[in-house]
């Protein structure tokens, strides 16, 4: 839980400190100090920083200090593009040239399915990663033009987009996208099934074997 607190808690730093300011260059300022603080205390918590914080401060780093060191908020705007870009791609090459499904590498043994059903998640989430990157030029840059709105009023709304709106899709995305998949390929929903089954604690297995079992109970006795 602690773990899940310090990842979010830079982007909610970043928002808060937005809605306080209305100014983006300090913003981006306190979400690098959070990204390093947090990456610092996980560290020291548990000895370890997952992959996907890595990458993501990282990526925070790589377009917050030149945003901050140029005065130029358009800089820190492009950073969910070119994440979700890098994302899609990461994910062809793993398809189409290592020929490795990243998903059945990260999931495979914990939720066996298929290579067709691997392949079509990974080829859905690459569409879907296209998808988004797209969507941020359009909320970063575009929407004075689409909808005649200031400048102001259109950064205040990218920095919603960006701390609540993209993870939101991308939760929306996946349930959906899961749901179709069970929907289609009813492999799937048997291979969620049968991993649940693996899950259910031993006393409860144990106890599930001596109710059905009535020589349990006469040796006991």
């Amino acid at each position: 839980m602690l773990a899940k607190i310090l990842d979010f808690s830079p982007a909610l730093a970043f928002f808060i400190t937005y809605r306080l300011s209305s100014d983006l260059i300090l913003a981006t300022g306190v979400i690098i100090g959070c990204c390093l603080v947090s990456f610092i205390v996980q560290y020291a918590l548990y000895h370890k920083v997952s992959r996907m914080q890595i990458f993501l401060t990282a990526a925070v780093l790589l377009f917050g200090v030149p945003t901050i060191l140029l005065n130029d908020p358009v800089i820190i705007k492009w950073k969910v593009t070119v994440v979700n870009l890098i994302l899609a791609a990461t994910i062809f090459i793993c398809q189409h040239v290592v020929h490795r499904n990243p998903f059945a590498y990260l999931f495979g043994r914990e939720v066996p399915l298929p290579d067709h059903i691997w392949l079509k998640l990974g080829t859905s989430f690459m569409g879907y990663f296209i998808f988004a990157a797209g969507l941020n030029v359009i909320i970063a840059f575009y929407l004075p033009a689409l909808f005649g709105i200031d400048d102001k009023a259109a950064e205040s709304l990218w920095v919603d987009y960006k701390t609540f709106g993209n993870a939101i899709l991308n939760f929306v995305f996946s349930v959906v996208l899961i749901l179709v998949l069970m929907r289609r390929y009813p492999e799937m929903l048997a291979a969620f099934k049968d991993d649940a089954k693996e899950a259910v604690p031993e006393p409860a297995q144990a106890q599930s074997a001596a109710d059905s079992n009535p020589e349990f109970d006469s040796k006991d006795k």
